[in-house]
């Protein structure tokens, strides 16, 4: 719909195979599919790299997938060494290398290191958002976030060998206005996915140590017996909505979402939520979330309970991609009891 001319797939395509792939070419069939180190795909319309002549200057594109990723994307698919494939397409004649990287962003870097030859590096996995322009081992580094909230935008000034322009633009609907048709197809996505997670809930099978796991999280109704007062000001809070602003958005079983929706997230390395199904009692940001478990503080209420509350309790989820106008000293006065 929007015209590109080459579409790199990560791990987030590759995991649903074959026909993903297929069905994203038949819709788009004058877009190129790039993956240098994909090994015998089995998709006729993957290439390695495409070379675009601009004013007479030759620009090369690839994509490079980390071999790590390949456990998401098992259906028959097998991703060989990034290096050495990168290398080998870098030998081709260009005025200007540029290559998407699906990596974590530390591994990222330390791949870049490695390489010579590549002058614009567009990482395309990590969540992370640039305020300034990154240069390592001779390549400008361009970083989009894969929530949708920027778009990374470079302009190339071949005179220089260097960007005149390197930004991420904001993207939110106080600047641009959704397109229907866009909206439409997320709308129809964000169904089928909400739809996939309660079969596999159903159909996923509850071991014997997924039932004797103990949880140390007793949910905040239990808290209310000894603390009405702190318990009633949280349920005026938009913590005690967090899961039902998910439902608005058909996305109560998004995993990308859940962690902080929930108290106590295995996400966020917590002993707490799993599931929607396995845990309904540790929905919303509940005290334990902030305050830690509460298993032992009640069977001895003297006991010492209650973390340390600080920044880093609160920006594991009010990030600056998630919430950019978050600000501690402020904000937790809204929660404050």
């Amino acid at each position: 719909m929007i015209g590109t001319e080459v579409l790199t797939p990560g791990a987030q395509e590759l995991i649903y195979g074959h026909k993903i792939m297929d069905s994203l070419h038949e819709h788009t069939p004058a877009t190129t599919f790039l993956c240098a180190n994909l090994v015998n795909p089995q998709i006729p319309e993957f290439e390695t790299h495409k070379v675009f002549t601009i004013n007479n200057k030759r620009v090369l594109v690839t994509s490079i997938i980390d071999p790590g990723l390949e456990r998401k994307a098992i259906h028959g698919l097998q991703i060989a060494e990034p290096l050495p494939a990168l290398e080998k397409i870098l030998k081709i004649p260009h005025d200007l290398a540029i290559a998407v990287l699906h990596f974590s962003d530390a591994k990222a870097r330390r791949f870049m290191r490695s390489v010579t030859g590549l002058d614009i590096a567009i990482f395309a996995t990590q969540r992370g958002t640039m305020k300034e322009s990154e240069f390592i081992n001779g390549c400008w580094l361009l970083k989009n976030n894969n929530h949708g909230k920027t778009i990374g935008y470079l302009d190339w000034d071949f005179t220089t060998g260097k960007p005149s322009t390197a930004k991420l633009i904001q993207i939110n609907k106080m600047a641009y206005d959704a397109d229907s048709k866009i909206a439409e197809l997320v709308n129809k996505y964000e169904t089928w996915v909400r739809k996939h997670y309660i079969e596999m809930e159903k159909k996923r099978d509850k071991t014997t140590a997924d039932l004797t796991i103990k949880i140390p999280y007793v949910g905040s109704q239990n808290c209310g017996t000894c603390h009405p007062q702190i318990t009633a000001s949280w349920q005026n809070t938009e913590h005690a909505r967090a899961y039902a602003s998910l439902q608005k958005k058909c996305k109560d079983f998004c995993p990308d979402c859940l962690p902080c929706h929930v108290t106590g997230s295995r996400e966020h390395d917590k002993q707490g939520f799993r599931s929607p199904t396995d845990t309904p009692n540790l929905f919303n940001i509940q005290c334990e979330e902030c305050h830690g478990p509460a298993e032992d503080h009640i069977k001895n209420p003297k006991s010492p309970y209650g973390l340390k509350i600080d920044a880093s309790t609160c920006t594991i989820c009010h990030t600056a991609n998630n919430d950019p106008e978050f600000f501690f000293k402020d904000d937790v006065q809204l929660i404050t009891h």
